[in-house]
């Protein structure tokens, strides 16, 4: 009966973490879309690591809190998959290239995905 309960209360947790992420991810992306450089990482390492922090925009700080947390509830419920908004902003952190876009055309790229 307490583990129902607990796989209940977890699963609640992950719902509400989900809307959250997809919720503030919104609000990066317009950020970044916007010209708020940092959610993609693009520049990460050409500044000291504490100007990057400075420099980082809250919604992208907020984003990432959210999904370290959410990240953790998953892992204790045993999903082994990222949220599936998660996953594509990981995917699109890590392609390189010269000529990929800015993180401005990238954020409007993702959100009109998200619209889709």
């Amino acid at each position: 009966m307490a583990s129902a309960k607990r796989e209940a209360a977890l699963e609640k947790e992950r719902q509400s973490l989900e809307t959250a992420y997809f919720d503030a991810l919104l609000v990066a992306l317009r950020d970044c879309a916007d010209g708020r450089w940092g959610l993609f990482r693009q520049n990460e390492g050409t500044l000291p690591p504490y100007l990057e922090d400075r420099h980082l925009p809250e919604s992208a700080r907020r984003l990432d809190a959210i999904g370290d947390e959410l990240v953790s509830v998953r892992e204790k419920m045993g999903f082994t998959d990222l949220f599936a908004p998660m996953q594509r902003l990981v995917e699109l952190r890590a392609e390189q290239g010269s000529n990929r876009p800015g993180e401005p055309r990238l954020a409007q790229m993702f959100l009109n995905e998200l619209k889709a």
